[in-house]
């Protein structure tokens, strides 16, 4: 991994898109890039510790070579684990890569069932697949990901999980939640048709919404 400081419910589940573009929250206590040490808003004079920077003000790469991710994935490790790093590089990479094992890994057994049954029972290859084109349907080309950011995280204290919490506990009831945060994400991808990277939130015209869940012992996306 690299790291550096930066200068700078149900229903929800069984839309087509595998992914939301609705905000996590609209507390001004969430943590995110805005307002960040862009522009140099901190005077020389001024010492900030570490742990009270705001989000995205050290910044960690996690990397295919080193930590094994499908994309290259980039995180403030004070808010974001590297294993719920790699949940969400998983996640994207299943989509991109057309990968069913990434899939599996990235997404709660029982939660991805489920999505599999308001699909139609369909395959997690045919989910992939329809995921894929919904995608497509914004990039307007084939593509693939390259690499991800993760633009802002918020916990229990800024965000409503109840629904979430009710969807989990309802189709496991002996799921262990001992971690809940919400977080904005941006997806540079590789324009296969004619060449070049752009920017998903800036097709979409917002950033794309996850939770991240983890249940016993380990992160999961749940969107």
């Amino acid at each position: 991994m690299k790291k550096f400081f930066a200068v700078t419910s149900v229903a929800v589940l069984a839309a087509s898109l595998a992914f939301s573009f609705s905000s996590c929250s609209d507390k001004s206590g969430s943590s995110s890039t805005e307002g960040n040490l862009a522009g140099g808003e901190l005077g020389s004079d001024v010492n900030v510790s570490q742990e009270d920077l705001p989000y995205g003000a050290t910044i960690m790469q996690l990397t295919p070579d080193i930590d094994g991710v499908p994309i290259m994935t980039e995180i403030d490790d004070r808010f974001l684990s590297t294993e719920e790093g790699t949940a969400v590089s998983e996640y994207f990479g299943s989509f991109s890569k057309k990968d069913e094992s990434l899939l599996e890994s990235a997404t709660y057994p029982a939660v991805l069932d489920f999505r599999l049954k308001t699909e139609g029972n369909i395959s997690e290859q045919d989910f992939i697949e329809k995921q894929y084109e919904n995608i497509k349907s914004y990039t307007g080309v084939n593509f693939e990901f390259t690499y991800i950011m993760v633009n802002s995280v918020s916990g229990s204290g800024e965000t409503d999980f109840s629904s979430y919490d009710n969807l989990v506990r309802d189709l496991d009831a002996d799921a262990n939640i001992t971690d809940r945060k919400c977080i904005t994400v941006d997806c540079m991808y590789q324009d296969l048709d004619n060449g070049g990277n752009y920017s998903l939130s800036n097709r979409i015209g917002n950033d794309v919404t996850l939770y991240i869940y983890t249940i016993n012992g380990k992160p999961y996306v749940l969107t």
